[in-house]
């Protein structure tokens, strides 16, 4: 039978208590706004780093539900508007990182026999579309490898739904993670992928046509006043 996906909806968004700002604090007044930005930043990796032990450990006891559920918790930490690009980029490389592990899980599944398109649907269950399109991306790669669909289709299909995600500095950290995931598995001559060099680079104008909307965007966020700081750190 097919996996009941319950927890890992609750794990998206209920179970932990994760608001749009994932687990970090408000502010605190007495602190500069680069202390400030520390501290967020601190708190942030902390959930990270408990999160991914989590998710480890589940996934190397096989429980692949409670595996999902702690990675979408350790992804709704991207979910923050409150740091800064320079801080959430050390945040994103952190969590890129342990979405490693995850991806392995994927593969060894898939090497044991496991049909990917199941993960695929699997995943889209998952509470908040944050993590949800970090997770698609991740078993995405794995479904390109297991030649079950063309590399075309999938591509494409991650390509369009990462326009769910609108906000400038988290659509921009989404697509550089798809864009990781996807640099080995494009179309082009002699791949194992396709042949048709045109969708590869189909997908990656599109991908980079959304970039730059986002890119733009970035600029014009938050007050006039900060113009000059948010420019030095884009």
């Amino acid at each position: 039978g097919r996996e009941r996906v319950d927890p890992l909806q609750r794990g998206g968004e209920e179970r932990g208590g994760h608001r749009k700002e994932g687990t970090m604090s408000t502010a605190v007044e007495g602190l500069s706004p680069e202390e400030q930005q520390e501290k967020w930043l601190e708190e942030g990796k902390a959930v990270t780093k408990q999160q991914a032990f989590l998710m480890k450990r589940a996934l190397d006891n096989g429980n692949l539900r409670d595996g999902l559920k702690y990675a979408s918790n350790m992804l709704c930490e991207m979910r923050t508007g409150l740091l800064s690009p320079k801080n959430f980029y050390e945040l994103y490389i952190m969590i890129a990182d342990e979405m490693r592990h995850l991806e392995q899980y994927f593969y060894d599944e898939w090497k044991r026999g496991r049909r990917m398109v199941e993960l695929y649907e699997l995943v889209q269950h998952a509470g908040n579309i944050v993590p949800r399109l970090f997770l698609l991306i991740s078993v995405g790669s794995v479904y390109v490898r297991s030649k079950e669909v063309s590399a075309r289709d999938i591509l494409k299909d991650l390509v369009e739904m990462c326009r769910g995600v609108q906000h400038p500095m988290r659509g921009l950290f989404l697509r550089n993670y798809l864009l990781h995931c996807a640099r080995d598995k494009l179309p082009d001559v002699g791949s194992d992928f396709g042949d048709n060099v045109a969708d590869s680079v189909d997908f990656l104008m599109l991908n980079f046509s959304e970039m730059n909307k986002l890119w733009v965007r970035m600029q014009h966020q938050g007050p006039v006043r900060d113009r000059e700081r948010r420019g030095k750190e884009r």
